[in-house]
């Protein structure tokens, strides 16, 4: 099974715009973020996924995909690049830890779940899935906001707690199955 890292980034943050280039000591964001990256051990490839060109040199593939379509853009990247599961990481998070990063695809491999997601802290946070749910959420999520942040989609079908009637019914199934 081929893990890759998609770290999605972009220029254009309405709250912080370039946020990726701003250095902590003398060093862009987006560059701690792919170093912290590439020293987890479980992961097979590690790629930018951009609706742009950056102006910086980085130790790893850049891919260009749409720009609004931020779900898009991932499900593209990791078919051309063939990840049989994603680790979703994005570029404003400097100190990401892949120790993080390995206990939540070790922790992803080892259970039946679609979908996985870490998040000690605002930052440290990693989301794992399979292509397969990447693939169906692409098809199947049509809100802007679906679109734009890649995972809610994800999230809404996979999730356990009981709010709704029909939260009951899926969680019905989740016991049937793992009870």
């Amino acid at each position: 099974m081929k893990v890759g890292a998609i770290i999605q980034a972009r220029l254009t943050s309405s709250r912080f715009p370039k946020k990726i280039l701003a250095k902590i000591d003398g060093k862009p964001v987006i560059q701690w973020c792919v170093e912290n990256v590439l020293k987890a051990k479980e992961i097979y490839g590690v790629i930018v996924a951009s609706p742009h060109k950056l102006p910086i040199k980085l130790p790893v593939r850049v891919f260009i995909g749409n720009e609004k379509d931020v779900l898009k853009r991932y499900y593209d990247c990791a078919t051309k690049y063939k990840f049989d599961i994603i680790v979703r990481i994005t570029a404003d998070c400097p100190f990401i830890d892949p120790k993080i990063i390995d206990l939540a695809v070790k922790y992803y491999k080892s259970h039946k779940y679609e979908y996985v997601c870490f998040a000690p802290v605002d930052g440290l946070d990693v989301e794992v899935f399979s292509y397969a749910l990447l693939a169906r959420a692409n098809f199947n999520a049509h809100a802007p906001y679906e679109r734009e942040h890649v995972t809610p989609y994800m999230r809404m079908i996979t999730k356990l707690s009981v709010d709704t009637a029909e939260d009951l019914e899926r969680a019905r199934r989740w016991y049937e199955l793992h009870g």
